[in-house]
This record gives structure tokens, sequence and C-alpha cells, in this order.
């Protein structure tokens, strides 16, 4: 019995020693084949450029335009083409547009009025039936400038309008203005001064629209410097429309 137990052991340390041989075989088989084998493997994985009759041409060369401008040109002197020892040319000034010069007060001596000037607008209004625009009027002791009327100093029509009861009355006494009483309107501190030339007054409540529409051409556009003053008349009355215009003073 035990004699068949000690070969059974030296059998099985046999089988054991050949299968680590031929693992061991097989194992260097594989590194061998791997070595063989890389070179091809990796043709195929490679890709081949194509000829160069078959490339696209390379994009264009990016031209100075494109670069980044990293600081302003350099100023490059004018070439004069005055002759030697002629005066140099005074360069032309830039031509300028004055702001307009709007109203902001009225000066009247002759009957104590110094008063603001607003911009008023045309409101909407029901006159006779029929839709008509008329002029708002300030409701306090100032004078209106009609927004589109002239600017002072200029040709043009400027038209101020006002209350002579209630609200301030500030033409109240304009009725008893003379010709060539002067009437100062100041653009801020500029005064623009003119003298009265003609004195209207016009019947206006109770008259028919066409009647009334004639009375309010005098405060259209016109081609002269001038200024209009509206207002009614007599004190207390819508009856009638009393109408200023006056030059600028020394105009012939």
């Amino acid at each position: 019995m035990s004699q068949d137990t000690g070969s059974s052991s030296t059998g099985c340390r046999g089988r054991g020693f050949l299968s680590l041989v031929l693992i061991a075989v097989g194992a260097a088989l594989l590194v061998v084949g791997a070595i063989l084998v890389y070179p091809y493997v990796r043709s195929r994985l490679v890709r081949v450029p194509a000829p160069a009759s078959t490339l696209p041409p390379p994009p264009p060369t990016p031209t100075v335009a494109f670069l980044p401008l990293l600081a302003p040109p350099t100023a490059t002197a004018a070439v004069s083409t005055e002759p030697p020892g002629a005066a140099p040319t005074a360069p032309v000034p830039p031509t300028v547009t004055p702001a307009p010069a709007l109203p902001t007060r009225i000066v009247i001596p002759a009957i104590d009025v110094d008063a603001p000037v607003v911009e008023v607008s045309l409101e909407p209004a029901d006159v006779d039936g029929q839709a008509q625009a008329v002029w708002d009027v300030p409701a306090r002791y100032a004078a209106g400038w009609h927004d589109t009327s002239a600017p002072l100093g200029v040709p043009g029509n400027t038209v101020l309008n006002g209350h002579n009861t209630t609200n301030g009355e500030v033409f109240r006494d304009l009725y008893t203005l003379e010709a060539s009483d002067a009437v100062t309107v100041y653009a801020g501190d500029t005064p623009y001064t003119y003298a009265v030339s003609e004195i209207l007054i016009l019947p206006e409540a109770g008259q028919p629209l066409d009647v009334r529409l004639e009375n309010a051409r005098y405060i259209l556009p016109t081609g002269d410097e001038r200024l209009t003053l509206v207002t009614c008349h007599p004190y207390g009355s819508l009856r009638n429309r009393l109408i200023v215009i006056a030059f600028p003073a020394g105009a012939s």
C-alpha cells in the first residue's frame, strides 16, 4: 500500500512540471508572434497620405488688414502747396448753427409789464360745431410763445399771447400802447427790442368761422422779422381780438 502511494505522487509532480513548461512555451510564442505581427497591424492602422496632386491648396496667408491694430499710425506731415515765402492759408472753420433764441421774458415799460414767457401749443377745440385747433394761453402772469412761430432775431413772425382779464392779466393794458413804444423780449440774458408799428382791434366773438380764421392770418409765418402780441379787448370781454405788430427797433 505504501509503494503505490509514492508512485502516484511522483506522477502528479511530473504532470505539473510539464504543464508549466507548456504554458511558458505558449507565452513565448505569443510574444514572438506579437513582435512579428505588429509592423503589419501598424501599417494598416496608419493612414497613408494622398499624393500631392490630389491635396486641396493650403489656405491663403492672412494679410496685414486682419492683424490686430497695436497702435495708432503716426500722423503724416502735410505737404505744403504754397510757393516759398507765401503766407500760410488759414483753415476754414466749420460752420456752426447757433441754437434758436427762444423767448423767455417780455418787458414793456410803457404799461409796466415785466413777465416770463412760456411755450404754448395748439389744443383741439370745438368751434361753431367744427373741430378746430386753438392756442393755449398761460393761466398766470406770463405770456405764451406759440411754439410753431419764429424764434427771436431771425426772419419770421414771433407770436406771443396773454390774458387781458384774470389769470394774471399780463396784457390788460396792451391797448394803450402807441406807435414807436418799445417792447423788449429776452432770450435768456440777450435782449431783442422792437418798436410798435400797428395796433389792430378786430371783431371776434360771435363772428362766422371764416372771419375768425381771417383774423388768425396775423399770426401766420412772415418773410420779415416781426413780433406779434395777441389778446382780447376790451377788458373783461372777448368781443374783439387785439393785435399789436412790432418790428425790430431801428429797422427801416
